[in-house]
């Protein structure tokens, strides 16, 4: 496939970064390892290079290769692998699949006004790792980890282990194709992930001829914030987030609009759970704007503290945001 497009040939030819010597392997043969590993499903490349073992060299034929690179060559490799590299394999790729055009329809929602919506989600997700103690005497020299090139200490959620690492992933919901993925140490630089998320997602619809107004993201908890959100909203993207900023719940608006009868119920089918929904149509994200749909979800607690959201009274609140380019579209969807 990616000779009948010329997509090896531009690689080859194209694709250029300062590096350390690699013997006889060129930047293909890497590209090649990684495509396999994404394709395989396998949790770790020791397994996939296991799997791969029997029929090596049949694998990099399919490539116009024919050595396949030993897993410490790959790893000084991706090493040495700078960010202009990074971003040029990206783009190069992201062209080749938009150019081959594989699904028939970009997929979409439409909402009640028959407006078409592209939803991506975008998702930041983190990963501990367990590291086993190690002996510090003055006779030994100091500990060295290969985890600290990748992992630092940050916030482990319920995972179990001593370092994380943070992962944003870019996915297209109706064709499930992923658009982008970007990784940091620690806690990492979620707002600035989300910011590279932007730019993949409008070139994404430009490619597709499509107004980046149409884009709509899923957000969860941890971009419900302000200002991950004001970024998102500047872009001109439309969302629906998870809300954070439980203080919005104190506005003399919000008040009264729990004062008064709830917009809609619904009930879990499985869990039979029941949860009030409040919408406020217009609400200011900050002091100064911009505004934004807030719809309220309520439900009797079961635990004390509530596992999401904040309890008053006995029920707990959570929040969602809608741009305010959804009023309508959101406000008739809740109403079915």
């Amino acid at each position: 496939m990616f000779t009948h497009t010329g997509m090896l040939k531009t690689i080859q030819e194209q694709v250029r970064f300062a590096r350390a010597r690699f013997g006889q392997y060129d930047l293909i043969d890497f590209v090649a390892v990684l495509i396999g590993y994404i394709l395989s499903g396998e949790t770790t490349l020791l397994a996939f290079y296991e799997r791969l073992a029997p029929f090596a060299s049949v694998f990099m034929a399919l490539f116009g290769r024919d050595q396949l690179p030993h897993r410490s060559t790959l790893s000084r490799f991706l090493a040495a692998l700078d960010r202009p590299t990074e971003e040029a394999l990206r783009t190069l790729f992201q062209k080749d699949l938009l150019a081959r055009n594989p699904f028939s329809s970009s997929g979409g929602l439409c909402d009640r006004t028959g407006k078409q919506w592209l939803v991506v989600d975008v998702d930041g997700t983190r990963q501990a790792a367990r590291q086993r103690a190690l002996p510090q005497t003055d006779a030994l020299p100091p500990p060295h980890r290969r985890f600290d090139l990748v992992c630092a200490p940050g916030y482990q959620g319920r995972k179990r282990g001593e370092v994380v690492r943070t992962r944003t992933v870019v996915l297209q919901a109706h064709t499930h194709q992923l658009l982008g993925t970007f990784g940091g140490s620690g806690n990492g630089d979620y707002r600035g992930e989300l910011r590279q998320a932007i730019g993949v997602i409008k070139n994404y619809a430009t490619e597709l001829g499509l107004p980046t107004t149409s884009a709509l993201l899923r957000l969860d908890g941890l971009y419900g914030g302000a200002a991950p959100l004001i970024d998102v909203l500047t872009a001109g993207l439309g969302m629906i987030a998870r809300s954070r900023a439980y203080h919005l719940l104190d506005l003399d608006m919000v008040k009264q609009t729990l004062a008064r009868t709830s917009d809609h119920m619904c009930t879990h089918p499985e869990s039979g759970m029941t949860r009030t929904l409040y919408d406020c149509a217009s609400v200011p994200l900050t002091p100064t704007g911009p505004e934004v749909r807030l719809v309220i979800a309520t439900h009797a607690i079961t635990s004390s503290p509530a596992d999401v959201g904040v309890e008053r009274d006995g029920i707990a609140d959570h929040t969602e945001y809608h741009a305010k380019c959804l009023v309508q579209a959101i406000t008739n969807s809740l109403r079915v």
